[in-house]
């Protein structure tokens, strides 16, 4: 046993001196090889269409002409369909342009204003000192103004 050990270890050591000579005369061979291998490319041939079934070569004039129709049609439909998101984009935009105009003239509005100052509450309570003051009215009596003189 001890033999097929011993001669094991000296076959890889000369395996491996084979390898590294190899890899020294030839550097770049390794590299040709692996772009396949890390790539995975391989040679398929193309497929070929079955025998029973025929492909479509050349479309008839008729199925040209519907094909340009139906593409006309298709056509002026987005056209208008552009037309419709502008208009709704400058419907948009004009109510924007409106709402900060109204904004703006609210704020200077605000701005004209003059504060309000609440005045000063009365200090005569509801019906206490009205009854005095008609009293005071009927009784009144006018004064004289001195002669001026």
């Amino acid at each position: 046993m001890a033999g097929v050990a011993s001669d094991s270890a000296k076959s890889a050591k000369s395996l491996a001196k084979q390898i590294a000579k190899q890899m020294a005369r030839e550097p770049l061979e390794i590299l040709k090889a692996a772009g396949t291998q890390v790539g995975g490319a391989e040679r398929v041939p193309p497929p070929q269409p079955a025998p029973g079934v025929s492909s479509p070569k050349e479309p008839s004039p008729q199925d040209k002409a519907k094909i340009e129709t139906q593409g006309q049609r298709q056509l002026a439909a987005l056209e208008a369909e552009i037309k419709e998101i502008q208009s709704r984009k400058e419907q948009e935009e004009t109510v924007k342009v409106q709402q900060e105009k109204a904004l703006i003239a609210q704020a200077q509005a605000e701005k004209k204003e003059t504060p309000k100052v609440p005045s000063k509450p009365s200090r005569r309570l509801f019906g206490i000192g009205q009854k005095a003051q008609a009293e005071k009215q009927r009784t009144r009596v006018e004064k004289p103004l001195p002669t001026s003189g």
